[in-house]
């Protein structure tokens, strides 16, 4: 089993207990919703607010990072990223590179314009959380693709 693959791997187990916490932020995160006044939340919800946010932009950071290295390990162009993404919706990955991108500019500016208007934030927050279920349909792709191209640990013993 080649780095790569053995990399491969080890991103999948960690997705999988990154979707672990994001799916416990989603639940906490879906019982605000929506948010009409912004002052009655209390400091626990705004941590509430702010995990969901954190954890939903990190895993969707190292899901790119899977399928960089999933481009990489079949010998496909990595740099760049549009590259990646072109690649993954060949394979099946991703149903539309434009869904990636709209998600990551929805994640982006939430992480922007944090707190600056309530109004916007609790848009952005209700589409963030419309869009992790889309996340965990792309991982669950990336890893029926790996189950079927690459030797899983498991299997290699």
């Amino acid at each position: 089993m080649s780095t790569n693959v053995q990399l491969i791997w080890r991103k999948i187990e960690h997705l999988r207990r990154m979707r672990n916490y994001l799916d416990y932020s989603l639940a906490e995160t879906l019982q605000l919703l929506p948010i009409s006044n912004w002052h009655q939340l209390t400091p626990k919800h705004h941590e509430t607010l702010a995990a969901f946010r954190v954890r939903f932009s990190e895993f969707q950071e190292h899901l790119g990072k899977l399928m960089r290295s999933i481009a990489r390990e079949e010998e496909q162009s990595t740099e760049p990223f549009s590259f990646v993404l072109l690649y993954m919706e060949k394979l099946g990955i991703l149903d539309r590179v434009e869904e990636w991108k709209m998600i990551r500019e929805l994640r982006n500016a939430v992480n922007h314009e944090y707190e600056e208007n309530e109004q916007r934030l609790s848009e952005f927050f209700t589409a963030l959380t419309k869009s992790a279920p889309v996340l965990y349909t792309w991982l669950n792709r990336a890893i029926k693709f790996c189950e079927s191209s690459y030797p899983s640990p498991k299997r290699a013993i």
